[in-house]
This record gives C-alpha cells, structure tokens and sequence, in this order.
C-alpha cells in the first residue's frame, strides 16, 4: 500500500502524468515510492511509444548514487520473469534511452529529478560533461531549499542529510557551484528547525572533502557541539555519543587546534553511564569493555582520578567474567581419521629419527616440516566473511584483560589462528614423536642438539660488546640458552624412565623464553638496528615483538620463518609467549611441553641466518 496519493483516474496522456508525478516526486522520494507511479501508469497504458518512455524512467529509478558511487537494484532481465535477476549497467543505457533522460533532465518540473537526471548523466557518460554537474548540483541545491520549507510539514530531515551527500560529492569532483554549496551547508548548520543528527551528518560529511572545507569552515561546526551536547546529553543516548557524535566533535576540535580533553571527558563519563546500565551477569564482559573504553578516554583527558577509579573497577569486575564456551563432538569416523593421521605423524617421525642428527635439525631449521604460509592463506581466504568486517571484535588475554581490534587486526589474528590450528594438528605431535622417542632412545642428546648450534649457527659466534666501565665482554648464547636446553631433555628422559614421574617445564620454557628474546635483540645489534625507544621516562629496551615487528628486521626473514615467530610472540593474535611468561599470566597447567617445542622450533629457525651475510 502506498503512502502517497497518486490517483491515475483522470491521467490518460503521458503529458498530463509528468505534471501530476513532477508535482509530487519529492514526496515519493520521501516515502521510497518514485517507481510505483511509472508501474501504474505503464500498466495503463496502451501507446507503444509512451511505455518504451516509461520503461526507460522506470530503469533510471533502478540506479541510485550514494555519495560518488553509483548503484543499481535487481531487476528482471525479462527472459524468465521472476526467476532471473540482472543489475542494469548505465553504460549499455540505449542512446534514445539517453536521449529521452537528457530531455527529462531539462523540462522535468521537478527540481529533485532534474538533479537526479542530470546525475546519472554525468555518471554514465565516458566523456563526462561539466554541463550535467552544473545542473545537478544546482537542483541539488534547489532540492535541499525545498525540504528545508518542508520540515514542518512532515520529516524531511533524512532526506536533506542523503541530498548533502550526492551534493557534496558532485561538487567536489567537477568543481562546479562550490561557492554556492559552502553558503547553503553553512546555512543548513545555523537553521534551528533542523535535526541535531542531520547537522551531524552533515559535518561528517565535510570532513570527506578537505579541499572544499578548510579549517575557518567549522568554526559553526564548533559552536553546534559546545551547545548542543553540553545541554542534550540527557536526550542523547550514550552509545551515539560515544560511537559517532563525541568522535566528530574531536575531530572539529583538532581541526581548529582547541582543547579536545573536554569531548575525551566526556566519551569516559557516557562509556561508565552504559557500563551502569550493565546488571546482567552474563553482560559483564559488555560492562568491562566499556570501563576500558572509559579508562581510555580518561587516560586521553588527562583526568588521573576517574582514570584510576575506573581501573579499579575493571579489576574488581575481571574476577565475574565468564564467557560460553562449547564444543563440537567428532563422529566416529573422524575419530578414527585422526587417530589413524596420528599414527603416520608417529611413523615418519621415527623414520626420520633414523637420519643424521644434522640432518634433521637443518630440516627444521628450513621449515621443511612447518605448514606453509601459502596454505594458511588459502584457508584464511575461503574463510573469509565480509559481512564480519563490520564486526567488531573483542579479545580476552590470558589475565581477562579486553581489547578491540580493527579489521587489519582481524586479518593478521586469523592468519595465525589458523596456523595455530595446523601446527597443533601435525607439526606439534610430530615435533612431540620426534623429541620424545628421539631423546629416550639416545638418538637426540642434549650435547648433540648445543653442538649444532655452536657450530652452524650464528647462536655459536661469540658477540663482543663495550660494558660501562669501557672493558670489552665477550658473550656466547650457547653458555645461556644451555642450562634452558638441558633441563628440558632431563625432563624428558625422566619422564621416559618412570610412569610415576609427573614432568616439569617451568624453568625450560621461561628461561628459553627471554634467552630468545635476548636473541632477537642481538640480532639486531649485530646488524646494527636500534632496539630502544624513547618513553617518558627516558629511553628503554624495546619487548621481542616490537623487535619482530621491526620493519628493517622483518626484511631479514622470510615470510614463512615470519609466520612462525609471529605466532609465538605476537600481541596480535599469537601466542604472545614473552609477555605471558614474563608477568607471569601462565598457570602450571599451562607449562604444556608444546610451548617449549615451539620455542625449539624458533631457536632452530632463528639460527640459520648467516648475519654477515646479510649485511
């Protein structure tokens, strides 16, 4: 049912329906009904010349320009009505098609059609003509004027914010009308029966074209912020403020150099307000984001007090976070596909054990055993869901400490989650097959492994540096990375000789943890890339990944050695191992002996590269 009173009764020539639909396009602009009208009267209709015209009006309503970007609806393609969809192409438009859209440009009584027309012209032809968007943003501006004598009579708010858009956008591609398009947006601002959201809009809108707005041009914009969110804060809910109005008026702040502490300020008192509007238990986790939301902000205003009242608040609701978990049962028969994929794991890492002990860690070393980087991304891409890139994501650390992340984010953390997801389905059980039985059965000796590194590795070359004392002190890795090495092959072997023995890799895995840490920093220092940045209070060693992350260091490595460091030490989507062992955020049941077989595998891989070399 339509909303609008179109009455065809007494319409019987196609003259006569161009004034009456003219008359009241910008109505059925309103209520999305441009299209009803020409369906009803084609359907009327008898004169083959009069719905061909018809027709073409009607394939121009199926296109529509949001912002500079030009869009189409579905429609029929006419072979099988109702079953086969087509999106139109403005460019197969016929050439009478255009002849008739370009005299419905120029005589069409609507303003809004006029402006419409003109658009699509200026969009559809190859050679574009400064003519078509002249007239369009000249009707455009037209358009807008209407709706503003319209706002009383009914809400045309949402359509002046839509027409700003397609203006704006013209405007600043053809150059045309500027002077003309600055003098109604600044208008618009200063009208006091407009919509705050639309004044918003609007705003946002101009920061999109830098070279048509400068900073003198939001001064007004300002104005609307200190006066309207100061006294509409009650009126406004807090999740528009925090998500769009507060951020653009930082972003007006910077603009015009002033004071952005105020709109901080209060983006950390709107995140408390949902954060009290949070009682469920099973929200508690939406609560906690929005104390960190708000202990950012803060942070960001320089208010120290309500920044450490909201931390302890966040600490005290960290202990009540509890998410749902689940978990998805195998059938049988993938049962015993694993079990029976296991037990090839088993047997080729025994075979292998059967090789020259150089042999295989030079294998390992190579990435010879590793999933491939290529592989993870072919997953990754398969995966891949757009609609979940307007998601956003929260994560949880090991301590229930929460965190956003953006799309790029999202990327790299699903990269490395499925990585992660390979190495524990076939590298971590062969790397266990092939440690554990190798060790227990004397194949692999922890003098054996030590040896390899001291003599093809740089891990074995003896580093010189300058103490403060200005004497020369030699250090060798091997002296320090032995005692981590050691305890973990005891372990095995004790754990190989007793069922009683319940093993331990605390020590192993912490001490080869900050040792590798310690490997990358010299690493760098061997190449001569600095590993200290500058902080508040003086300059300080940088943590592994921010080495890692190193843009002159990650040029040494390659990708597929970069994946498998990333996925260790990363604090975006990997296991981040160095800052969990260091703050101690493992329990003992997380001492898992996996982690130390992939600090192995980083130590091997780490050490292949000829540093001399490469400089």
């Amino acid at each position: 049912m339509t909303e609008i009173e179109f009455n065809l009764d007494n319409i019987e020539t196609l003259e006569d329906f161009y004034r009456a639909y003219d008359n009241k396009a910008l109505e059925l602009k309103k209520s999305e009904e441009l299209l009803e009208p020409l369906l009803q009267f084609k359907k009327k209709s008898t004169s083959d010349e009069v719905i061909q015209k018809l027709q073409w009006e009607i394939e121009a309503c199926l296109f529509e320009v949001r912002g500079n970007k030009l869009f189409s609806f579905s429609t029929s393609n006419g072979k099988n009505i109702g079953e086969i969809l087509e999106y139109p192409d403005i460019n197969e438009y016929q050439k009478t098609a255009f002849d008739f859209l370009i005299n419905r440009a120029n005589n069409s009584q609507s303003v809004y059609l006029q402006a419409k027309y003109n658009l699509l012209l200026w969009y559809s032809i190859l050679k574009k003509n400064n003519v078509y968007a002249k007239k369009s943003s000249e009707n455009f501006i037209k358009t807008i004027n209407e709706c503003l004598t319209r706002i009383k009579e009914g809400e045309y708010s949402y359509e002046i914010a839509r027409l700003i858009e397609n203006l704006l956008a013209i405007v600043n591609e053809s150059k045309q009308n500027i002077a003309e398009t600055k003098l109604l947006v600044e208008t618009l601002l200063q009208n006091d029966n407009l919509n705050f959201w639309v004044k918003h809009e609007i705003i946002d809108e101009m920061f999109k074209y830098p070279k048509i707005f400068k900073s003198q041009d939001f001064t007004i914009a300002n104005t609307i912020f200190n006066d309207q969110l100061k006294i509409s804060t009650n009126e406004l809910d807090d999740f528009s403020l925090i998500n769009y109005y507060l951020p653009t008026a930082i972003k007006v702040a910077q603009k015009l150099k002033n004071n952005v502490k105020i709109w901080f300020e209060e983006i950390g008192n709107a995140n408390l307000r949902l954060a009290e509007r949070e009682i469920e238990d099973d929200r508690n986790w939406i609560k906690l984001d929005y104390y960190r939301a708000a202990i950012e902000a803060f942070r960001s205003c320089g208010n120290q007090i309500k920044k450490e009242q909201t931390e302890q608040l966040y600490f005290e609701l960290k202990p009540k976070i509890k998410l749902d978990t689940f978990c998805v049962d195998f059938d049988e028969e993938t049962i015993s596909k694993l079990k029976e994929y296991q037990e090839e794991i088993k047997k080729f890492a025994l075979a292998l054990l059967k090789h020259p002990q150089e042999y295989i860690y030079s294998n390992l070393a190579n990435g010879k055993y590793f999933p491939k980087i290529e592989d993870v991304r072919k997953v990754s891409k398969e995966n891949r869901n757009n609609f979940l890139e307007f998601v956003v994501t929260l994560q949880f650390d090991n301590n229930k400490n929460i965190s956003r992340k953006s799309v790029e984010d999202d990327e790299k953390r699903e990269l490395l989650e499925i990585y992660g997801n390979r190495m524990r389905e076939t590298f971590l059980p062969f790397m266990h097959y092939f440690f554990v039985y190798g060790i227990k059965s004397g194949h692999i000796t922890a003098k054996s492994f030590l040896k390899y590194f001291a003599r093809t590795t740089w891990i074995g070359k003896p580093y010189v540096r300058i103490d403060l004392g200005g004497e020369l002190e030699e250090i060798n890795w091997i002296n320090q990375i032995a005692p981590a090495i050691n305890e973990f092959f005891n372990q095995i072997l004790a754990w190989g000789e007793s069922k009683y023995y319940s093993p331990n890799f605390i020590l192993c895995i912490d001490s080869l943890t900050l040792k590798i840490e310690g490997l990358f920093r010299n690493f760098s220092e061997r190449l001569n890339v600095s590993t200290s940045k500058g902080k508040r209070n003086g300059v300080q060693e940088v943590l592994a990944h921010d080495i890692i992350n190193n843009e002159i260091i990650r040029e040494y490595f390659n990708e597929e050695d970069m994946l498998l460091f990333d996925y260790v030490f990363s604090n975006n989507g990997g296991l981040n191992l160095r800052n969990n062992i260091a703050h101690c955020f493992y329990s003992e049941n997380e001492y898992h002996p996996d982690k130390m077989f992939l600090l192995l595998a980083v130590l091997l891989r780490l050490g292949k590269y000829n540093i001399e070399k490469q400089k």
